[in-house]
């Protein structure tokens, strides 16, 4: 619990046991957490045994994408605030506290990695100007970082559009986004520390998977800026 709200995080898993289980174990450290939610997304390896052992709600999601393991998990989530991170390696368990302290004055929290010298500058700059191209269309806050999974907001908002949510793939991302912007809500971006990812990105792991996924957020963003859902 946080300052009297009750608080999960989600953590879509796919083959990562050599990361989730150090995760886990620093989120837990920070005492906050009222359900530590890991979602297996048809793990090859040993993620299952990995999250069970450390005693924290197990999903299976068989449906494969990341967008279909994240909304197994927020719908799973009874809480009043939800956080989202992919336990990768890359995201710092204790950044959670930054995010719920500005929480305090905003209605959801975003992340950027993009000021991290490590990210490959067409990911650091692809994500800025796509995060630039999305806020000018919908209206929505400045961010910088399009792609970044680690955030948090507030369930009863969560719940005005749940039902509507279609994409199980990384496009869930945008369309996440776009559905808390059409909602005007007051929110913000900070900048955390990122370090490189424990494995290859199942999404992003070079040029060519990287333009696939600009394909598949464009498409979200034409059906969702002319309404055609």
């Amino acid at each position: 619990m946080y300052k009297n709200q009750t608080l999960s995080i989600i953590l879509p898993a796919l083959n990562e046991e050599k990361s989730i289980s150090n995760f886990i174990i620093d989120l837990k450290q920070l005492n906050i957490f009222d359900e530590i939610i890991c979602v297996d997304n048809n793990s090859t390896d040993n993620t299952k045994n990995e999250i069970i052992k450390n005693n924290v709600t197990y999903l299976f999601e068989d449906k494969k994408g990341y967008g279909a393991a994240v909304k197994k998990g927020l719908n799973h989530a009874k809480t009043d605030l939800l956080m989202v991170s992919e336990p990768e390696g890359s995201f710092v368990a204790k950044d959670a506290l930054i995010l719920l302290k500005k929480l305090e004055e905003y209605d959801a929290v975003f992340t950027s990695r993009t000021f991290n010298k490590h990210m490959i500058f067409y990911l650091k700059y692809g994500n800025r100007l796509y995060a630039k191209f999305l806020s000018l269309l919908f209206k929505g806050p400045k961010l910088s970082d399009v792609g970044s999974s680690f955030r948090v907001f507030k369930k009863k908002n969560y719940d005005l559009f749940k039902d509507t949510l279609k994409y199980d793939g990384p496009e869930f991302q945008l369309e996440l986004t776009i559905n808390l912007f059409r909602q005007k809500l007051n929110i913000t971006e900070i900048k955390i520390e990122h370090k490189p990812r424990i494995g290859k990105s199942h999404y992003t792991g070079n040029f060519f998977d990287s333009s696939m996924v600009v394909i598949q957020f464009t498409k979200v963003v034409f059906l969702k800026f002319f309404k055609i859902e």
